[in-house]
């Protein structure tokens, strides 16, 4: 890991937790939207009863977005301590290399394989945090392909709404935007990682 390596590696992490906010209040606003639908349908009565459900599946994927993503931003906030870790063990393995060419004792030999070592298990720590970290936007991903989901059969129920059609539509306009948003959030921080994995070999 080069210097520019170093620097780019703690500007992908600050993005990826900057995206996470992004995410966090998007789930937020479609819990918020669950229950103001929900309130909707019930005065709707029964020309609403098939949209009633979906308000419940709404609340549920919302709240799951939101368990994983605060599951997540604990864990890009360590993300940074463990970077930093491997940062230092890779600038003191670095040093000592840069010594051992000039010089070769044996207490600079094991302090080499010492650095080396460190080196490597910090290394193996940002690599385990980095796959964890993936598996979190991964299972948002396939929460959010459940909200589009939700978002076409929610239109259809809309529709048979009468008076109320319009105010549940734009329920199923704003989750099927609000899913799109999440979506590209995680692209973007899948892509970060992706990078980030690749600094490391």
């Amino acid at each position: 890991m080069s210097d520019k390596n170093i620097v780019d590696s703690f500007i992908r992490v600050a993005r990826i937790i900057a995206n996470l906010d992004a995410i966090l209040a998007e789930a937020k606003n479609l819990s918020l939207t669950a229950k103001n639908a929900r309130v909707v349908a019930l005065r709707a009565g029964d020309s609403a009863s098939g949209f009633k459900p979906i308000t419940n599946f709404i609340d549920e994927f919302s709240e799951q977005t939101i368990k994983t993503t605060t599951h997540i931003s604990a864990l890009s906030n360590q993300l940074f301590k463990i970077a930093l870790e491997a940062v230092r063990s890779t600038q003191f393995d670095m040093h000592v290399g840069k010594a051992a060419t000039l010089v070769s004792t044996p207490q600079l030999i094991t302090l080499q394989h010492k650095a080396k070592l460190d080196r490597q298990q910090q290394t193996k720590k940002l690599e385990i945090a980095l796959l964890e970290l993936e598996s979190f936007f991964e299972e948002i991903n396939k929460q959010m392909r459940s909200a589009e989901y939700i978002a076409v059969t929610s239109r259809v129920e809309a529709s048979n709404a009468g008076e109320f059609s319009d105010s549940l539509q734009s329920v199923s306009d704003f989750i099927a935007s609000a899913a799109k948003t999440i979506k590209q959030s995680v692209t973007v921080n899948l892509n970060e990682i992706h990078t980030l994995r690749g600094t490391l070999h």
